[in-house]
C-alpha cells in the first residue's frame, strides 16, 4: 500500500534513512536502491527528490549542519549581560550534546574522516556569519571593542575545529581550551 507524504516530509525521511544506512553499510556500499527499499518506496521516487546519491548526501549533510548549529545560534542571538554568560551557555550546550547528534555514528565512523571534514567546513561556513553578527552586537552594547569582527569571527570559527575534533581531549578540556582562546581574542 502506497503512503503519500508531503514532499518535504518525504525528502527528509529519505535523507534520514540514507544517513542511517550510510552509517551501517558505508557510503560507497550503499545504493539508491538500498535507500529506497529501506524507506519502502520505489527507487524512482528517491530520484524524484535527488539526482544522485551524492546530492542526497549533500542535502542530508547541510540539514544536519543546520541542526547542529541551531542551539548555538539561539544562544548567540540572546541578549545576555556579559560575554561570560554567553560563553558559559555555549560551553554547556556543547558538553550536553557532544556525541548525541543525529548523524554522529556516520560522521565519526572509522574511515569517514573525509565526510567529517566536509561536515566541519559546512558547519563552520554556516556558523561564521552568526559569530560575526554576535561580535558586532557586543561591540554595539559596549561589551567588546573588537576592531575587525569579520577576521576575528573567522579565526574563532575555523580555528576551534582542530581542538573540537581532537579525540585525545575530553569535552570539558576542549571547551576550556576554546574558551580560553576566545577570551584572548576578544579582550
Amino acid at each position: 500500500m502506497r503512503i503519500s507524504k508531503e514532499p518535504e516530509v518525504r525528502k527528509r525521511e529519505i535523507a534520514d534513512t540514507a544517513m542511517r544506512i550510510f552509517a551501517e553499510k558505508g557510503y560507497e556500499a550503499t545504493s539508491m536502491k538500498d535507500i529506497a527499499k529501506a524507506v519502502n518506496v520505489v527507487p524512482g521516487l528517491c530520484y524524484n527528490y535527488f539526482k544522485s546519491k551524492y546530492e542526497l548526501y549533500e542535502y542530508a549533510t547541510n540539514l544536519y549542519a543546520e541542526e547542529c548549529i541551531k542551539p548555538l545560534v539561539e544562544i548567540l542571538q540572546n541578549n545576555e549581560e556579559t560575554l561570560e554568560i554567553y560563553l558559559e551557555k555555549l560551553s554547556n550546550e556543547f558538553i550536553k550534546n557532544v556525541g548525541k547528534e543525529k548523524y554522529h555514528d556516520f560522521f565519526h565512523k572509522e574511515g569517514n574522516q573525509l565526510f567529517h571534514k566536509q561536515l566541519e567546513i559546512i558547519m563552520n561556513d554556516k556558523l561564521q556569519p552568526y559569530i560575526e553578527t554576535f561580535i558586532v552586537k557586543l561591540n554595539q552594547k559596549g561589551i567588546l571593542q573588537a576592531d575587525d569582527p569579520t577576521t576575528i569571527s573567522k579565526f574563532i570559527v575555523y580555528g576551534q575545529s582542530p581542538i573540537i575534533n581532537d579525540d585525545s581531549l575530553t569535552s570539558e578540556e576542549k571547551v576550556d581550551k576554546v574558551i580560553s582562546i576566545i577570551k584572548l581574542l576578544l579582550k
